[in-house]
Order: C-alpha cells, then sequence, then structure tokens
C-alpha cells in the first residue's frame, strides 16, 4: 500500500495574511528603505513573510556589521511610521487606523538592557601611572558620550540626588526640616537611611563628582598624548589610546531625541565600586520616571517618505557615531577589567 506525501506549503507563501492597510504601509515603507539604500542585498532574509519586517532585519544587519562586536553595551535600533501630522503607529501586531496618511519614518536607538560596570579602580590605576590621567579619560568618556551614547555616571548621580532626595538642594537638610522638623532622633534615623551627602563623599573621590571646569577636550587630547608616551604599560597605553581617538571624534547633537518628561536613555551605569550607592540612585530615578513622562532612547532621526536620499544622509553621518560607540564600549571594558 503506497503512503500518501502530506501536502506542504511552498516557503514563499506568507504563514499569516496581514490586512490590506497593513500590507500597504509595509509596502510603502520598504521601498522607502530599498529606495534608500539602506542595507546590502546580502542583508536581506532569503525569506519573509512580512516585508517590512525583512527590511527591519535588513536594516539590523546592517548596522551591527557598522557597529562591529562589542563587550559591554547592546544597541537596540528601532523604525516608527510617522504619520503626516507627527502621529506614531508602532505595529506591534495591529495595524494603523484607516485615516492613517504616512509621511515619514523615525529611526530611534537605545541600550537593549543597561547594566553595572564598575570602573574605579581602573580610572584609580590609571591615575597612580600619570596623575591626572583617570580624571582626563572620565571626562572623555563623559563629554563624548553625551549625545552618542549617554553613560550614568558618579557626577550625574551626585546631581540626581539633589532632586531625589534633597529638595534640589547642596544636602539633606532642607529635605530633613521638611520630614522631621528639629526632632534629632527622627532626622539621624532619616539621614542614616537616605543617600546623603556623606553618602556620595564616601563613595566618590572630589573629582568624579563634578564636572570640571574649562577643561576642553583639545586639552584632554594633548594630555592623552604626553601620557602615551610615558606609559609602557600595554593596557594602560590601550585606554589612553581610546581616549585619545574618542575626543578626536567630531560629535555633535543633531540627533539628541525631543525629551518629554525625564530622560533616562541611559547606554550603562558606571560605579566606582561594584553595588555602591550608584545603582541605587540609579534605580530610583527610574522609579520616578516612570511615574510621569520619561525618555528611553537616546538619539532619534525623521526622515519623510519622499526623500529617501535623506535617509543615506543619516547612515553616513552615524559613522562617527559608531566609531564612538566603538571607543567608548572598549573603555568601559577596559576600566570594568571585563568584569
Amino acid at each position: 500500500m503506497m503512503a500518501l506525501a502530506l501536502p506542504r506549503i511552498n516557503p514563499q507563501v506568507p504563514r499569516t495574511i496581514a490586512p490590506g492597510p497593513l500590507l500597504a504601509a509595509n509596502a510603502t515603507v520598504s521601498r522607502f528603505l530599498i529606495e534608500a539604500e539602506a542595507f546590502d542585498e546580502s542583508d536581506i532574509p532569503a525569506t519573509w513573510s512580512d516585508s517590512l519586517d525583512a527590511c527591519r532585519q535588513a536594516l539590523d544587519g546592517w548596522l551591527k556589521r557598522q557597529i562591529g562586536a562589542l563587550h559591554c553595551l547592546t544597541p537596540r535600533f528601532a523604525l516608527h511610521m510617522v504619520s503626516r501630522d507627527g502621529d506614531y503607529y508602532r505595529y506591534y501586531g495591529g495595524q494603523p487606523p484607516k485615516d492613517f496618511d504616512f509621511g515619514a519614518v523615525e529611526a530611534s536607538w537605545c541600550e537593549y538592557h543597561e547594566q553595572e560596570w564598575p570602573v574605579g579602580a581602573g580610572l584609580e590605576a590609571l591615575s597612580a601611572r600619570v596623575p591626572g590621567l583617570g580624571s582626563v579619560v572620565l571626562h572623555v568618556l563623559c563629554r563624548q558620550s553625551a549625545f552618542v551614547y549617554p553613560l550614568f555616571t558618579p557626577d550625574i548621580a551626585c546631581d540626581a540626588a539633589t532632586y531625589l532626595y534633597w529638595c534640589g538642594e547642596e544636602d539633606e537638610e532642607a529635605a530633613l526640616d521638611m520630614h522631621c522638623g528639629e526632632d534629632e532622633e527622627e532626622r539621624e534615623a532619616m539621614r542614616t537611611e537616605m543617600v546623603s551627602k556623606a553618602t556620595l563623599e564616601a563613595s566618590f573621590p572630589a573629582w568624579t563628582r563634578r564636572w570640571p571646569r574649562g577643561l576642553e577636550l583639545a586639552q584632554c587630547a594633548r594630555f592623552l598624548r604626553r601620557a602615551i608616551k610615558r606609559l609602557s604599560d600595554p593596557g594602560a597605553k590601550a585606554v589612553a589610546e581610546d581616549a585619545l581617538a574618542l575626543a578626536g571624534l567630531d560629535i555633535d547633537d543633531s540627533f539628541r531625541p525631543d525629551i518629554d518628561g525625564e530622560f533616562v536613555g541611559f547606554g550603562a551605569v558606571l560605579s566606582w565600586r561594584d553595588g555602591d550607592v550608584t545603582t541605587r540612585i540609579y534605580d530610583d530615578l527610574l522609579e520616578l520616571a516612570h511615574q510621569g513622562e520619561y525618555c528611553e532612547h537616546m538619539g532619534e532621526v525623521r526622515v519623510p517618505l519622499d526623500d529617501p536620499g535623506a535617509f543615506g544622509a543619516w547612515q553616513r553621518a552615524m559613522a562617527s557615531r559608531f566609531e564612538a560607540i566603538r571607543r567608548i564600549d572598549r573603555l568601559i571594558h577596559h576600566l570594568s577589567a571585563g568584569n
């Protein structure tokens, strides 16, 4: 008796049936990305059931190839459809309203999973070899990451503490006055439990708690060149060279997001010691932000659908930012000793 073969569906047949408006929107954006030459043909999946999803995969492949392998950071890029009126459609399994008039594509990027990286020991080791080297490396890292891949550093933690715990003042005394009055026992109990000024001073060296005034990137670069000549340790020299390369990149705030509410789009938490007060302040900041409006992506660009060339221009403009992300990642990896 002959066994009957079960019918098989050709791989090119879509696994799901998408509604007409969604297919039309996907086709519009897919055509836009192809005309913009946003990715290489080799990036396109061999089979797909959704043209837009295939384009997103292809664009993701292009981005990962441009950035390269990373140790500490996990950037995630997303595409959003935007109407001519500025409304968003994020297509998470649904379909756009019938009257949704697609006018632009917006790309945004953020960190997929921010982590804590203790860098204190690494920075102290640098300063032990060349006085001031740790401070300069940290300053370059903070300054150049600000518009590319913002980092939650000790100076930002100290600034956040003033409005999270101290009512915007220089120390906790105003908050203690508000909650405890003149009851010394209650004041001492609250001071013990809260993040106080003494807590910050005990957690971070003075030079990490504030942005150094008057220290420009050109001065940092001169200092780093001299330090590289003096350094004999290969690891310390590599850090100084990465910091010098990072300082030399021309980066502006062209793609800074339009922020509504609290900004929490940090790429990593740089603590001084593992598990120190930095992570507590960061967690409290997130909790506060999630009670209202907040921004968790670090960059964005909006391109009209009738101007695919502008998307390619954005990709070219991102080259220096991709280089910066690589350098920032390497510096964090070296300073945290790969932890």
